[in-house]
């Protein structure tokens, strides 16, 4: 066998049916789901692999909450080198940042504490409170607690936050680059790095790591293996071990260090589908990219269905190549792409409303869910349309995507050379570029539904429905996405005062 990982080899091989594999990708496609990639690794080689275009193996992509156990494994690093203890009170650290009185509760919390997620918090402080700095670390500090640290599991982004903060404080490097260094051996992206906080002086480390796919798959496969790689021992087994077994119950399979433990191992969870699904006895790892933030229930039964058509079936040993389900598989993977939404590209409708103007009804002050747009219009070509709202046109294809900057947010010039930043506040938001692909289609002849997909640095899915009547229109947004696109979620009716 290959001393060498992350080598490509046939699935049978390994012990893994090709037939299998085929099975489970055309089930995800039926089912509708929005993958970008995926990749299959069992006794580290990589067995299977592929993207969704415009998805490819070069293409940084977002790991949102995965990038919470990246965070642990670099600090667990940080106690290798003897640089801190996990038995640390965070308030040993960031002094200059904590306000003159902190409650004795915050004090109490250890850094262990924080990568098990059992602080004193009941969420994130930066979602309960704000200073003018928009400075989370101090937030941290300053929030009011509501229970003893270490006692019982509350899910909270910030402290991987925290804890990104600290590994960037103590080592003096960015967390992507402190990685990197650290783990050499597996060659991550020069391109990988992290969206930073608001005020910028540090990595969200709680959702914004930005890298490849085959680095977050090295990644999963150097946590497998509990932090050794081609023999040498990177990150200590002890830490590896604590961090993907249970250290407290949080009602399911149990929680560890920043890892979700899962039916057959441990688990990278990240929003929207960014999963590592890390399988000790079977020697196994899977590895999916996706944008399913719209239908969660999908990102599950992903998992599920592979457990029940690909694991159930592996071998210990070698099996016969079956050279054919092999060409097959390769053939199915090099033409994989995100598909466009799912309807008609015709209706009579769309020759009657093309050219239309509407006049939006103002919704009422308090209103719940409700759009505040004040004109409307519409347009459609052979296989292409428009949507227009107050001076940002979307276009969107007909049975086909259309790749576009979103209305509102900075050009690729504009937003070159700017790290990108939490999207987070009102006002003094930052430069971002938003490109997207958006497709059309006809539900019914009245109904069309406009999908778009963000896929840069910030992923999300808007979905936005158009009823047509004989002179009105009754639009719906709704959006999947972290915070941004905020003003475009909700109901709004309007009368047409221009016909097409």
């Amino acid at each position: 066998m290959s001393q060498k990982w992350m080598e490509r080899t046939s699935p049978e091989s390994m012990g893994v049916s090709s037939q299998s594999i085929l099975k489970y990708l055309q089930a995800l496609e039926q089912a509708g789901c929005c993958m970008h990639g995926f990749c299959i690794i069992r006794h580290n080689q990589v067995i299977a692999e592929g993207y969704y275009k415009p998805f490819g193996p070069e293409k940084r992509h977002r790991m949102y909450s995965s990038s919470k156990s990246m965070t642990a494994i670099a600090t667990g690093l940080l106690q290798d080198e003897g640089k801190i203890s996990l038995d640390d009170s965070i308030c040993d650290y960031f002094k200059d940042r904590q306000p003159e009185q902190v409650h004795p509760w915050v004090r109490e919390t250890t850094i262990r504490d924080m990568l098990r997620m059992s602080t004193c918090f009941v969420t994130s402080p930066y979602e309960m409170i704000d200073n003018e700095t928009h400075d989370w670390i101090r937030m941290t500090y300053e929030c009011p607690p509501t229970h003893r640290p270490g006692q019982v599991f509350s899910y909270d982004t910030s402290v991987a936050t925290m804890l990104a903060a600290l590994v960037e404080e103590v080592s003096g490097v960015e967390l992507m680059e402190y990685l990197r260094q650290k783990l050499e051996p597996l060659h991550i992206s020069q391109g990988a790095t992290c969206v930073k906080v608001p005020d910028g002086t540090s990595s969200w480390g709680g959702s914004g790591v930005l890298c490849t796919q085959r680095d977050f798959a090295k990644i999963a496969l150097l946590s497998l293996n509990l932090g050794q790689w081609e023999g040498r021992q990177l990150v200590s087994r002890a830490f590896m071990e604590q961090a993907t077994s249970k250290q407290i119950e949080n009602g399911q399979y149990g929680y560890g260090y920043q890892f979700w433990r899962s039916a057959h191992g441990f688990a990278m969870r990240g929003m929207g589908g960014q999963m590592a699904y890390c399988m000790p006895e079977e020697d196994m790892v899977l590895v999916t990219t996706a944008d399913m933030q719209a239908e969660p229930a999908k990102i599950a039964w992903t998992e599920e269905k592979f457990y029940e058509m690909v694991l159930s079936g592996v071998r210990p040993e070698s099996m016969p190549e079956d050279v054919g389900a092999q060409e097959e598989l390769a053939a199915y993977c090099s033409q994989l792409k995100v598909a466009p939404n799912r309807g008609s590209a015709f209706s009579p409708m769309a020759k009657k409303v093309s050219g239309s103007r509407y006049q939006m009804a103002s919704n009422a002050e308090g209103a719940w869910s409700s759009l505040r747009l004040k004109e409307v219009s519409v347009e459609f070509g052979e296989d292409w349309g428009a949507l227009t709202w107050d001076g940002s046109r979307l276009q969107f294809g007909l049975g086909r995507f259309v790749f576009q900057d979103f209305p509102g947010f900075a050009s690729a010039a504009e937003a070159e050379g700017i790290p990108p930043a939490a999207y987070w506040y009102a006002t003094d938001k930052p430069v971002l570029h938003m490109p997207c692909m958006t497709s059309g289609a006809w539900k019914s002849d009245s109904v069309l539904e406009i999908l778009c997909y963000a896929i840069g640095d910030f992923l999300g899915t808007l979905k936005i429905r158009c009823v047509f009547e004989e002179d009105g229109i009754t639009i719906q947004m709704q959006k999947f996405a972290e915070k941004f696109w905020e003003e475009l979620q909700g109901f709004q009716s309007g009368s047409r005062t221009v016909k097409g």
